[in-house]
């Protein structure tokens, strides 16, 4: 069974819940540092450090590409995306 390829627009949206749930996880991540702090876990502290650069890359550059593109998008004439 074929299924319907997804428009642009349900595409953007899916990618604005992702950055949304990246940006969830960006603000908890310090209560989970200090956390580990008051553990002593500082394996898992350098882990989520890591993560913490990650996202702070990740989430402005997928900001700018749905921003970019969803404004030169036309919905009507992609509806086959």
């Amino acid at each position: 069974m074929r299924m319907q390829p997804e428009s642009l627009d349900e595409r953007f949206l899916r990618l604005r819940t992702v950055v949304s749930a990246w940006e969830i996880r960006y603000n908890q991540l310090p209560a989970q540092v200090v956390a580990c702090f008051n553990a002593a876990d500082l394996e898992t502290i350098e882990n989520l450090m890591v993560e913490k650069r990650r996202l702070q890359m990740l989430i402005p550059e997928f900001q700018d590409f749905i921003r970019k593109w969803e404004d030169d998008a036309d919905f009507e004439r992609d509806r086959l995306f």
